[in-house]
C-alpha cells in the first residue's frame, strides 16, 4: 500500500470534501517532489501520525474561522491529543502537554458539575420552601409567608446569578479551547515539516 493510500485510509475524521481537497494536494505534491514512500515516512513520519497532525491542523483553524458546534469541540480536543501523541515532539514533552490538557479538562468538568450542582440545590431548595410555606400557613400564617419568602428569594437569587454561571461556565470553555488550540498550533504545526 502506498503513503497516499494509507493516509487517505486514516483521514476519515475529515469531512469529505476536506478529505479529498488534502489528499489532491499531497498527491500534487508528492508528484512535483518526486517523493517515494521511504522519503515521505522521512519528511512527514508514518501516515497515522501525518494524518492526525492535518486533522488537528484543520479542526484548529475550523474553530478559528466559525462558531463549531460543542460535539466538534471535543473532537477537536481529542484529536489535538492524537496530534500531540503524533508529532515530532520529544515524548515526555506531548505527554505533559496530553496531561496539561486532561488536567485542565477535568478543571473545567468539575466547574460544569459545581454550577449546577448549585442550580439544583436552589431549585430544590425553593420548591420545597414554597411547598412547605403552603402546608404550614394553614397552622401560622407568619411561618408559612416566611418559608414561602424564602422560596421566592431563591428563585430571585437563581434568576440574578444563572445567567452569570452559565456565562462563567462559557468562558472556562472558551478559555479551555483556546489553551488546546495554543498547544496545538506550538506542538504540532511548529513540529510538522509539510505544508499545508
Amino acid at each position: 500500500m502506498s503513503y497516499l493510500n494509507e493516509l487517505e485510509a486514516h483521514l476519515h475524521a475529515l469531512p469529505r470534501d476536506e478529505r479529498d481537497e488534502t489528499m489532491a494536494y499531497y498527491d500534487e505534491y508528492f508528484t512535483d517532489a518526486n517523493l517515494s514512500n521511504s522519503a515521505a515516512r522521512k519528511q512527514f513520519g508514518t501516515p497515522k501520525q501525518f494524518a492526525r497532525r492535518l486533522i488537528a491542523d484543520f479542526y484548529m483553524d475550523a474553530d478559528d474561522e466559525s462558531e463549531i458546534k460543542p460535539k466538534q469541540q471535543l473532537r477537536m480536543i481529542w484529536v489535538v491529543i492524537l496530534g500531540l501523541l503524533a508529532s515530532p515532539v520529544i515524548l515526555p514533552v506531548a505527554l505533559i502537554m496530553v496531561a496539561l490538557l486532561v488536567s485542565a479538562l477535568a478543571v473545567v468538568l468539575s466547574i460544569a458539575v459545581t454550577i449546577v450542582s448549585i442550580v439544583v440545590a436552589i431549585i430544590i431548595i425553593a420548591v420545597v420552601s414554597i411547598v412547605t410555606g403552603v402546608a404550614v400557613v394553614f397552622n401560622s400564617l407568619s411561618g408559612g409567608i416566611f418559608f414561602m419568602g424564602v422560596g421566592i428569594a431563591a428563585l430571585g437569587v437563581l434568576l440574578l446569578i444563572g445567567p452569570l454561571m452559565i456565562s462563567f461556565m462559557r468562558a472556562c470553555f472558551n478559555g479551555l479551547i483556546n489553551l488546546i488550540k495554543a498547544i496545538g498550533r506550538r506542538f504540532i504545526k511548529k513540529g510538522a515539516n509539510y505544508e499545508a
